[in-house]
């Protein structure tokens, strides 16, 4: 008997204990309640800056530049600020530039200024050379900026094919010769003439024409209706184009072109 009574005794005080200690937890939980929360408060946001003047960083920059004095248009050679030991350089870097705008060699193509060398190659079909400025560590390859940049197929398949494009070869024709997709050598026609677009806009400056022709072309566009008018200007004795445009037979379009030739005329002669 007495085991049972000890038994029931500790039972009833664990049981006491515990409903003492969920006394104690709901006080705790509504004194925590009924006690007033503090207000947080808010850090306020930095204003992202809208002009130079507003960012602490552009304005420093100005204050820190250095005089216009100090400011040199060329920059030295690149033979004379780097050590002379080392390596000789091999692999010709004439008419590449650097293409970091943040390099002071930035579009210096040549050879005995800018500080351009041989970085290995890569390419599967052909080798293709990379190079890489020792001023800034910029590296790229010497196809940047040109019609081959990207291209996995050989260089020499690319340029027959637009060899025979550009000789008025069909598109399928060419798809079925070479085995090339028709969406490939699209591709190809309409980057080689952005390129091309480029170019005439940088080489066909100053120049001086002795008599001019303007010239409308008419052709029809597959499957559809609309006509396309393609306006050429040439020099009779060198047969240079030096005005191209496609678009409607309109006065307006003949005006443009006959403003451009003779704005590049007046050039000329200024």
């Amino acid at each position: 008997m007495k085991t049972e009574y000890a038994i029931l005794d500790s039972l009833l005080l664990l049981t006491i204990l515990y409903i003492i200690w969920l006394i104690l937890q709901q006080w705790s939980w509504s004194r925590s309640f009924n006690q007033p929360q503090m207000k947080k408060t808010k850090t306020p946001q930095p204003l992202k800056p809208k002009t130079e003047n507003d960012c602490p960083q552009c304005s420093a920059k100005k204050t820190t530049s250095p005089p216009e004095a100090q400011i040199c248009s060329t920059p030295r050679p690149w033979s004379e600020v780097k050590s002379r030991r080392g390596r000789k350089k091999t692999i010709p870097t004439q008419g590449h530039a650097c293409n970091n705008r943040e390099c002071a060699y930035h579009h210096i193509m040549d050879a005995a200024v800018h500080a351009l060398v041989g970085y290995g190659s890569h390419g599967k079909q052909e080798k293709i050379q990379d190079l890489i400025c020792q001023a800034c560590g910029k590296k790229f390859t010497v196809r940047r900026d040109t019609v081959l940049y990207r291209l996995k197929t050989h260089s020499e398949k690319v340029a027959l094919a637009l060899a025979l494009l550009a000789e008025g070869m069909d598109v399928s024709a060419l798809e079925r010769v070479t085995g090339i997709g028709e969406g490939t050598l699209r591709t190809w026609l309409t980057r080689s003439g952005k390129h091309a677009e480029k170019l005439h806009g940088v080489f066909f400056q100053e120049l001086i024409f002795a008599h001019i022709q303007l010239d409308e072309l008419w052709a029809n566009v597959r499957q559809a209706s609309q006509e396309v008018w393609l306006w050429v200007a040439t020099e009779a004795s060198t047969k240079v184009i030096p005005v191209i445009r496609l678009g409607p037979r309109m006065m307006d379009m003949a005006m443009r072109n006959v403003s451009m030739i003779l704005d590049n005329l007046f050039r000329n002669l200024l």
